[in-house]
């Protein structure tokens, strides 16, 4: 169940990434993490804190909320 909901976090963060038209170095220095985490997380195989679904979230002007909905 966990590696669902890592796959599906993985996969919203990709969709809204690739709906800006963003690369992954670009929502790196939106959010100040690591482009080879983002990448790891997009795959699903990472499962984010807390901390980086909000600095996610606010890049994407988006609530913790709605960022996670539907998961």
């Amino acid at each position: 169940m966990a590696n669902d909901i890592k796959r599906q976090f993985g996969q919203r963060v990709r969709k809204l990434r690739k709906k800006r038209d963003w690369k992954l170095v670009e929502l790196s220095v939106e959010t100040g993490l690591g482009r080879v985490f983002l990448s790891n997380l997009e795959n699903g195989k990472h499962e984010p804190k807390l901390g980086t679904i909000k600095k996610l979230a606010n890049a994407f002007g988006l609530t913790i909320s709605q960022l996670t909905r539907g998961m």
